[in-house]
């Protein structure tokens, strides 16, 4: 499709151009015409780029930047809206058990699965974005989601700006800001010529995303329907404060600093910061290595006991058609009252998980994932006292994918689960528990 438009486009100049009894008013018409088929061309490229779902962005990935097309006669409002670019999905969703136990509710440990025998509507979602100049400039993004999701994934607005409660908890909300924030890249001209040093440095502020695991929100943009028990408990989701991101060893290596309010928090829920650091880097041709970790107070109200988590990601495209990741994650927080009897303790979670993915036709695609999460203490995933959190986890999910149209993607998967609970078993007093599911997503 790609190539049909630029040679339409371009059989269409040469013509314009040799075409007896046509004439351009002036060089100026000439020039303005060919740099709107050249921002035609990127925009194309990037149309190409939104509709590769399948594979997971990059920490912190953001559109490409176009440049608007020059339009002396457009005026103000309207280079802004051509320079302002939007897109988004529509997912929804049929989910069941297999087998025993037959009892409704949670089909799984997955923080998103939904009750037995239903039809949900998980997300829509709408994202706009003025990317800036890579050279200096400002810009801004905002993505925006509704749905049964919503209330998995932004928990917070529990307090007013003063830090008293308002009652205002997004887990009853449809809506929410998964990502909003303004960027500003400074061009470092004074190491324009240095090989070692960055050239500029890309600042965010506001909310955004994790740097920290392989899956993510969007999904569309994962291999499985359904999300990994290690998505759900052992990382954050998003980060409000400021995050810097700038290139070193001539783009060899990505690095990420960052200081915000913490876990999924968006407004601080104690007197500390928590600090973000990442890096990524790719050793050989087509693997990529991802390194991030947060370190800060994340207790209602206490300052002290200080969490830290770190997440590595390795990804390698072995072929054209055969993709494969890996992630370890490790988390500790001091200070924890599990059992909420005076009684602290150091808890102390970790998992590992393994993603393959296969392109077996142009849109027929086969991918599996196999997951560990292990939460001794039961601290990331503990329901309250006498309740049988999981201890360990351990999940097999195969997933089917079919692209029906260029822009809309059928899902299909089948689920294994077993959870061992230090005090019981999790699945209706069963340790396994099957789960069936399928999925559409439209893209636009």
């Amino acid at each position: 499709m790609e190539k049909m438009l630029r040679g339409l486009l371009s059989v269409f100049l040469i013509g314009m151009c040799l075409t007896p009894g046509v004439a351009f008013a002036d060089d100026a018409e000439v020039a303005a015409l060919k740099a709107q088929i050249e921002a035609m061309n990127r925009k194309i490229e990037a149309m190409d780029s939104k509709m590769m779902t399948m594979e997971k962005p990059a920490p912190g990935a953001q559109t490409t930047y176009i440049p608007p097309t020059p339009d002396p006669k457009g005026g103000f409002l309207r280079t802004a809206m051509e320079d302002i670019h939007m897109g988004g999905y529509v997912e929804t969703q049929y989910q069941n058990k297999v087998g025993e136990p037959q009892q409704n509710g949670n089909v799984g440990r997955s923080l998103t699965d939904k009750a037995a025998d239903t039809f949900s509507m998980n997300a829509a979602k709408l994202w706009f974005e003025k990317a800036a100049n890579p050279e200096g400039g400002a810009g801004f993004r905002i993505d925006m989601m509704m749905g049964s999701d919503v209330r998995y994934y932004f928990n917070n607005f529990q307090k007013d700006n003063l830090g008293n409660s308002n009652n205002g908890s997004s887990g009853n909300s449809p809506f929410a800001f998964e990502q909003a924030y303004v960027q500003y890249i400074a061009p470092l001209g004074f190491w324009a010529n240095n090989n070692v040093l960055p050239h500029s440095v890309d600042i965010k502020a506001g909310r955004m995303v994790t740097l920290a695991g392989n899956e993510v929100i969007e999904g569309p943009n994962n291999w499985n329907i359904s999300r990994s028990v290690s998505f759900g408990y052992a990382i954050p989701f998003t980060h409000t404060g400021v995050r810097a991101t700038y290139k070193l060893f001539n783009d060899y290596l990505t690095v990420y600093n960052g200081i915000n309010n913490g876990w999924d928090n968006d407004i601080d829920n104690n007197s500390y910061k928590t600090l973000e650091n990442a890096f990524s880097f790719s050793p050989i041709k087509d693997v990529t290595w991802t390194t991030a970790t947060y370190f800060g107070p994340e207790n209602n109200a206490a300052s002290g006991g200080k969490r830290y988590l770190a997440t590595n990601v390795l990804a390698w495209n072995a072929s054209k058609k055969l993709s494969f990741a890996g992630e370890f994650d490790i988390g500790n927080q001091p200070r924890v009252d599990i059992a909420m009897d005076d009684n602290f303790h150091t808890a102390q979670w970790f998992d590992y998980a393994a993603y393959a993915r296969y392109q077996i036709t142009e849109k027929l695609a086969t991918a599996y994932r196999f997951e560990l999460f292990d939460d001794s203490q039961r601290y990331r995933n503990w329901t309250g006292v006498g309740t049988a959190g999981a201890a360990t986890d351990l999940a097999n999910t195969l997933t089917l994918e079919y692209k029906l149209y260029e822009n809309m993607i059928a899902r299909a998967e089948y689920r294994i689960d077993y959870a061992h609970a230090g005090d019981g078993n999790v699945f209706g007093g069963n340790h396994q528990q099957n789960t069936l599911g399928g999925q559409l997503s439209y893209l636009f």
